[in-house]
């Protein structure tokens, strides 16, 4: 049995992520659910929230909006809508984002964009 995952993060527009993790915590769509070395084949719809992988002692998130995830053999591919790491987005515009998301009048697409920035302020909160 390895003692690593392969993780590939995978948005639309890029790349997010794809690297070795020795643990994975997911957002799926009922909560929060970890992945370690050995774990069963799953397939898992997520939602809106941080990945958050560790390796070497280090914890490195990313922002995530929605999407599936295929965990085999020790292989986690996340197919997301879209998202940000840490190093992607700074606070500062985390916090524009949301203020110009509650600027928005009701709407559907407003609430998409609420969940959004809250996802990406919580990047940077430790």
């Amino acid at each position: 049995m390895s003692k690593e995952l392969t993780l590939t993060v995978i948005s639309p527009d890029k790349i997010l992520y794809q690297g070795k993790a020795e643990s994975v915590i997911l957002p799926g769509s009922v909560g929060y659910f970890g992945i370690l070395p050995g774990h069963a084949t799953l397939v898992s719809q997520l939602d809106f929230g941080l990945i958050k992988l560790h390796t070497a002692g280090k914890e490195f998130r990313i922002a995530i909006d929605g999407g599936f995830c295929e965990v085999k053999e020790d292989q986690i591919r996340v197919l997301t809508e879209g998202g940000d790491s840490e190093d992607d987005l700074s606070h500062d515009h985390a916090v524009e984002l949301l203020q110009e998301a509650e600027a928005l009048p009701l709407s559907k697409d407003k609430e998409i964009l609420l969940k959004k920035a809250k996802v990406r302020i919580l990047l940077h909160e430790r």
